[in-house]
């Protein structure tokens, strides 16, 4: 199986990494749950390997796993468990992670000129200086896609109101400026292979 990472962050938390090279079949015969027929065959292999991670990252921590349920809001969580989840697909690429208490994100991207084209839609004035750095647009993306997911409701600026500055080479800050709702986010990323991935709570 082509997992290509599986890491312990720390006592509460962990990271893993699949490259998706499996047919269909094959992943079909792995799924530890049955999977929506009406979806696509790209988005079915990623939702059976998104459950195939989250399941290894449960056995990790000695949780049941009686598969994954969505809020209102789209975020997944882990049916009669009290573990924060996450997942994130960029073909054939996917990841998961888990988190014993707190919401935690997780996102991988490649640099890809999208990024340059819609720039403006998620930069926040303070990171106008990264413009048209793609593998700093890429962190900046995959970061902001994290706090979305750690944030957990159906709106979210990631222009206006996710503001981040790059504290080393494999951390960021990220901060939620909407009012109300406002939280500082420590946010690690690194490479693997040509994607970005980022994870935090």
């Amino acid at each position: 199986m082509p997992l290509l990472l599986n890491k312990q962050i720390d006592q509460h938390s962990a990271y893993a990494v699949w490259n998706i090279q499996e047919t269909f079949l094959e992943l079909l015969y792995l799924s530890p749950e049955p999977f929506p027929a009406e979806l696509n065959p790209i988005r079915q292999a990623e939702w059976i390997v998104g459950r195939i991670l989250i399941k290894s990252l449960c056995e990790k921590f000695n949780i049941p796993f009686e598969g994954i349920s969505k809020k209102d809001s789209g975020k997944p969580y882990l049916a009669g468990q009290d573990a924060h989840i996450s997942i994130s697909h960029s073909f054939p690429i996917a990841a998961a992670m888990i988190h014993l208490q707190k919401p935690c994100g997780i996102d991988m991207e490649r640099p890809r000129d999208k990024l340059i084209h819609v720039q403006m839609k998620y930069l926040h004035q303070s990171e106008m200086k990264y413009q048209n750095d793609l593998k700093k647009l890429c962190a900046i993306w995959c970061s902001k896609e994290v706090i979305y997911k750690i944030f957990g409701r159906n709106f979210l600026s990631l222009k206006d109101e996710v503001k981040l500055s790059f504290e080393s080479d494999s951390l960021i800050k990220g901060e939620i400026l909407k009012s109300g709702y406002e939280s500082t986010h420590a946010i690690s990323y690194e490479w693997v292979k040509e994607y970005l991935l980022a994870f935090g709570t």
